[in-house]
């Protein structure tokens, strides 16, 4: 069978444009970075790759989740500690020494002073805000201030703020000032303080009245030592979250090193594809300079000229 010189072209150009049809979409892929660009390359990899992909997204809201939840027991957590401090600094001592016999009314006076600083830095701290400008202390009302500082009295919400922080874990991130200062009870930290300070600034003239002042005294620093037992609850349930968030979060790290290995897998992306396509590219290369060499060839051929 003879050939002729034309079919021999038109075979040529054909190997031609398939080498560089070839070499365009493994180059395409290989600055793309993945050898999985399309659904029709393999439709069942591709629907695997979207639900890892959005696996990946979800992992993604959960970080961002546990992060805020961080951010919000930690600046609760100093709240705390700070409210603990002013509470535990020989507060009951000092409740206790108002009941001395051998203070004047001048003394006590001036230990009701201090008790009053004292009463205003806790409830400055009741009153705190966060980072974002929100009231530590008032569950979901965050834009509701909860104390009154006169009063004491607590308005904030009822509910305390929580967060869902990975698949099926709901967690509280916050606690609400009524839970904190015991608000509306008969320990109401704010209500015995102001409870103390009062008592102090009445003058003592009979052993009755001694008598009135420490049994409100005495009163007032039973309630304190709950305060501070509460606190100290409280205190250990923010510890507790803020250890299991960082061992969510550690999981979380490794199963997001797992799903994006099993996506570059799913893709073509992994090392081992990328190694795969270099090499098919040489090939490619190669491929179409051997068809360019034969075609420059064949321009060559006199018969070709002649029948050109």
């Amino acid at each position: 069978m003879r050939l002729s010189t034309n079919f021999m072209y038109q075979k040529n150009i054909e190997s031609l444009s398939n080498a560089m049809v070839k070499g365009n979409d493994i180059y395409t892929r290989l600055a793309a970075g993945k050898m999985l660009l399309n659904p029709s390359d393999d439709p069942s990899a591709a629907s695997q790759a979207v639900t890892l992909q959005n696996s990946l997204s979800r992992a993604d809201q959960f970080t961002t989740a546990r992060t805020y939840a961080q951010d919000k027991l930690g600046q609760e957590n100093n709240a705390l500690t700070a409210i603990s401090n002013l509470m535990t600094n020989n507060l009951a001592e000092k409740i206790v020494a108002g009941g001395n016999g051998s203070y004047s009314d001048a003394d006590r006076e001036a230990l009701a002073t201090e008790l009053q600083g004292i009463r205003d830095n806790i409830m400055d701290i009741g009153n705190s805000k966060d980072s974002n400008g929100r009231y530590i202390f008032s569950g979901y009302k965050t834009n509701t201030q909860p104390f009154d500082k006169e009063t004491g009295a607590y308005s904030g919400g009822d509910t305390p703020m929580s967060q869902v922080v990975a698949d099926s874990t709901e967690m509280q991130v916050g606690h609400t000032g009524s839970d904190v200062f015991m608000s509306g009870t008969d320990d109401d930290i704010i209500v015995q303080l102001d409870r103390a300070i009062a008592a102090l600034k009445q003058p003592v003239e009979s052993d009755e009245d001694r008598e009135a002042l420490q049994k409100t005294l005495d009163e007032v620093n039973v309630s304190i030592k709950k305060g501070v037992d509460n606190l100290g609850r409280i205190q250990a349930e923010v510890g507790t979250s803020l250890q299991q968030l960082e061992a969510l979060g550690f999981s979380a790290d490794t199963q997001r090193v797992n799903l994006e290995t099993r996506l570059q897998d799913t893709v073509g992306s992994d090392p081992n594809s990328m190694v795969t396509m270099v090499a098919a590219s040489k090939m490619s290369e190669f491929s179409l300079s051997a068809s360019m060499m034969v075609f420059q060839s064949m321009q060559s051929m006199s018969l070709f000229n002649m029948v050109r």
